[in-house]
């Protein structure tokens, strides 16, 4: 029962937060981006706080000196909402990639647009895939690092899931260093569920999987390591 009260009193307090902090930092639209990324990094801090404190989640970094700050691909595993949200705080500013519906979300969408993510329009074919590859490489370009979750979907503990093709393409095109990221976030905020376990998410960062291989390759080295 504990832990549902928890769950409750941590979701509550995330919406009314996320809400708030929307709101109050309207005029950062009008403004340069490095001002958005500091909201965006302090709604992360503090939510971070809120779950720690109520929930009782923490987290633990393995493989520290992977992260890198500039210039390479995240492929992480995606268990959990606590992923989307904690890892661009791990790992500093970086592009995530984002399903085009989240834009329409007030205020938290005009967010992402200003952060200038990644945004995937499903069955738009060629053309669509051209943007996407320029757009991750003017960001690699510009000192960000690009986020993405390989399986295309949040997945459970322990299992083995094929990766899509999207991060074979950029490994590909974009020709840098990708760092696997492992991590058991399902086990205390699994995928899609109310309720939130206390306990310790652990986060390792892996060898990255240096440019070379070819595509096949690349995606079997892949799926091996997620």
């Amino acid at each position: 029962m504990i832990i549902f009260f928890r769950s409750l009193i941590f979701n509550i307090l995330f919406y009314i937060w996320t809400f708030f902090i929307s709101l109050i930092s309207f005029p950062v639209f009008f403004l340069n981006r490095k001002f958005d990324v500091k909201v965006w990094f302090f709604w992360i801090k503090i939510t971070n706080k809120i779950l720690k404190n109520i929930v009782k989640i923490n987290y633990e970094i393995k493989g520290s000196k992977k992260i890198y700050s500039k210039k390479v691909i995240y492929a992480c595993q995606h268990q959990s909402a606590w992923d989307t949200i904690m890892l661009p705080y791990l790992i500093g500013d970086c592009m995530i990639f984002h399903k085009r519906s989240l834009l329409f979300i007030p205020l938290f969408g005009w967010h992402l647009f200003k952060l200038g993510m990644v945004i995937i329009t499903r069955n738009k074919g060629a053309n669509d895939l051209k943007k996407i590859i320029s757009k991750t490489k003017n960001g690699l370009n510009n000192q960000r690092s690009v986020l993405i979750f390989p399986h295309g979907t949040r997945t459970l503990p322990n299992s083995k899931n094929k990766i899509q093709s999207g991060i074979v393409i950029l490994y590909k095109h974009l020709k840098t260093n990708v760092v696997p990221v492992k991590l058991n976030s399902g086990k205390l905020w699994g995928r899609n569920k109310f309720l939130k376990y206390p306990g310790k998410i652990t986060v390792n960062f892996l060898n990255p999987i240096k440019p070379g291989l070819t595509p096949g390759e690349f995606r079997k080295k892949l799926e091996e390591i997620l």
